[in-house]
């Protein structure tokens, strides 16, 4: 949600829906802009106080839990980015 904000991606309040089946985890993210280029996502350009390279190495390494399955479509101006995690 983050990158859809610091990218300046999204418009208006997203819609976030977290499903459970037993075997996947689903979270769905449903916003109103244009969709997230996920490989880019975590890459810093300049150095940082000691405070922060440690604030954003934690960052870096929670979003960096990637989702075993990824589906990401828009129509116009409506995009839905689903995150499948499998247990």
């Amino acid at each position: 949600m983050q990158h859809l904000v610091d990218a300046d991606l999204i418009i208006g309040s997203p819609s976030v829906m977290m499903t459970y089946n037993d075997f996947d985890l689903t979270i769905s993210i449903r916003y109103h802009g244009v969709l997230l280029s996920l490989p880019n996502v975590g890459v810093r350009e300049h150095f940082f106080l000691e405070e922060e390279s440690f604030s954003y190495g934690l960052a870096d390494f929670l979003t960096g839990v990637y989702p075993d399955r990824m589906e990401a479509r828009a129509a116009g101006e409506n995009a839905t980015i689903r995150l499948i995690f499998s247990g």
